[in-house]
């Protein structure tokens, strides 16, 4: 057996150890369900099914899965929903945002960046101005600070 042709009893196999995966069953628990000898093993068989459906088609059939199960759950918590329950509500607005998401119908995030961007002549340059300004003006400040004004005066 090759891993291009694989027998089709092995894939069926790896088709459900991937569903009880999906399903939050434990590897413990996959391997005694399917028969395989250990958790190990339905670990490996878990990530070869997950290889094969890495391909488009493999992958779309997962995500029709997917689709499936989340119509499957909104239609569990839909007539609740309809009629005001709020926690149903919410169980089917989480439910079809993530359909939303996997038949990609949101829009792409824009995002918005402005940078300033100095070469290193202008900054130096800028500082050294950025200092003049402030020697110029620093007995003037200091003067301010304390309350006295140019003439020497105490103001209020």
């Amino acid at each position: 057996m090759s891993n291009r042709n694989p027998d089709p009893e092995l894939i069926d196999k790896e088709r459900q150890v991937l569903e009880l995966r999906r399903m939050g069953v434990t590897y413990d628990e996959i391997a005694k369900a399917t028969g395989y000898a250990s958790a190990q093993g339905a670990l490996l068989a878990y990530k070869r099914a997950l290889k094969r459906t890495l391909n488009e088609a493999g992958a779309q059939e997962a995500r029709e899965e997917e689709l499936d199960r989340l119509d499957r759950l909104q239609r569990v918590y839909w007539a609740k929903a309809i009629n005001g329950d709020v926690v149903a509500l919410d169980r089917v607005l989480k439910i079809m945002e993530h359909r939303a998401k996997y038949r990609g119908l949101y829009a792409p995030a824009r995002m918005q960046v402005e940078a300033t961007v100095y070469d290193s002549g202008t900054i130096i340059g800028e500082l050294e101005r950025i200092r003049a300004i402030i020697r110029a003006n620093r007995g003037e400040a200091i003067a301010l600070d304390r309350g006295i004004s140019e003439t020497g005066a105490i103001t209020d």
